[in-house]
């Protein structure tokens, strides 16, 4: 819900109560992604050192940190510096859950239970953005009265973040105490599991495909179209998918396992780009419904990745690196979903948004074929020993 309640207005509060330009603004929103690149590594090696409530703890006390920091700050640097805060603590908070999750629960529901926390996220943020759009429009925010409210939405923010604290160190038994002796070299033992890497690998290219290209690339096709209001539907219909769709994908869990469904993804991304292809050629569906049936099967692959690709990792983990390999899985999803609209803003300004749509078919495609071959999981982990995901 903290989330929700500032992410979408960000921009909006940096430039009208902050008065930052636009353009710096904007620029300044990618050091959250930024800090993720030292974040993600980071929190692997000390969920394994120190377990992953800690650092769930840590992750959501310096994410609530910079979210004050941009409530009370002034000034562009302390701007800046907020921003890149609530990024590092995101990115410890991400991986030691979905580590969490995976110590608390057993193998055999794990997809549900990140198919479920998924679905909850998303709810969270929609109810956050939900009541910072009332407040928004009662108040203008560059007037007086929006310059001393709109911060208080960031602080209502880290509020959340310290009763998501309280939470933490209250929920579930503590954890297990870590092998004195694990596989050496941290790091370097998970990046030589070739298994991983082909998960790794798919991960970068679907988010890549289903989040990177997606964040940006129907903006430009409807500017194109001239149609900006396609981008409204296009986000009623993916929120709409994700909550109708949901009981659904719960269900699935049951009957698919985890490569069988991030295979699923890999079809559904591939197939909401194959049909904007003709779209962008002019020969195909009108943009605002080739949207939507883009935006449908964006979010039906969604909720199957959320479930499957932790279910996935967690299952080849050895526990002595299991906050590691929980890490990378987040480090692989940060990389594509920065790697996408670098693409997208490649091809607007080249002309070659239809070599895109094709470019994103093809990854989704390889990124199937990196998952064909089934992963031997760990006894440790799975359910049923040797059974393969």
């Amino acid at each position: 819900m903290g989330i929700g309640l500032t992410q979408p207005y960000s921009i909006l509060f940096l430039h009208s109560v902050r008065g930052i330009p636009v353009a710096v603004a904007t620029a300044m929103m990618a050091l959250g992604a930024v800090t993720s690149l030292v974040g993600n590594p980071l929190a692997g090696t000390l969920i394994d050192r120190w377990g992953a409530r800690v650092v769930m703890v840590a992750g959501l006390a310096v994410a609530g940190c910079g979210m004050l920091m941009l409530a009370f700050g002034r000034g562009t640097v302390v701007a800046a510096t907020g921003v890149a805060v609530i990024g590092l603590g995101w990115s410890l908070f991400i991986p030691a859950l979905a580590t969490r999750l995976a110590t608390l629960t057993p193998a055999r529901i794990h997809q549900r239970v990140y198919t479920l926390q998924y679905v909850l996220f998303n709810i969270g943020m929609a109810a956050g953005a939900a009541v910072a759009g009332v407040v928004l429009a009662r108040v203008t925010p560059d007037s007086a009265t929006g310059r001393s409210v709109l911060p208080l939405l960031w602080v209502a923010a880290a509020l959340t973040c310290m009763v998501g604290i309280v939470l933490v160190a209250v929920a579930g038994p503590a954890a297990a105490t870590r092998p004195e002796a694990g596989p050496a070299g941290g790091y370097r033992s998970a990046l030589a599991d070739r298994q991983l890497l082909r998960v790794l690998g798919a991960a970068v290219l679907l988010s890549t495909v289903g989040y990177g290209i997606y964040e940006a690339a129907p903006s430009v096709l409807a500017f194109a179209a001239h149609d900006p209001a396609a981008l409204s539907w296009l986000s009623v219909a993916n929120c709409v998918m994700v909550i109708a769709g949901a009981p659904v994908a719960w269900r699935l869990t049951e009957r698919i396992s985890a490569r069988v469904a991030l295979l699923g993804t890999a079809v559904l991304w591939a197939l909401a780009w194959a049909i904007c292809v003709p779209t962008a050629l002019g020969t195909g569906l009108p943009t605002r419904p080739a949207l939507i049936c883009a935006a449908v099967l964006t979010a039906a692959g969604e909720l199957l990745i959320a479930g499957a690709l932790p279910t996935l990792v967690n299952a080849i983990a050895p526990e002595s690196l299991r906050g590691r390999y929980n890490a990378l899985s987040s480090l692989s999803l940060t990389t594509g979903m920065a790697a996408g609209p670098l693409l997208t803003s490649g091809a607007a300004a080249t002309g070659a948004i239809v070599a895109l749509l094709c470019a994103a078919v093809v990854l989704a495609t390889a990124a199937g074929l990196l998952l064909c071959r089934p992963a031997r999981v760990r006894p440790a982990v799975a359910a049923v020993p040797g059974a393969a995901l």
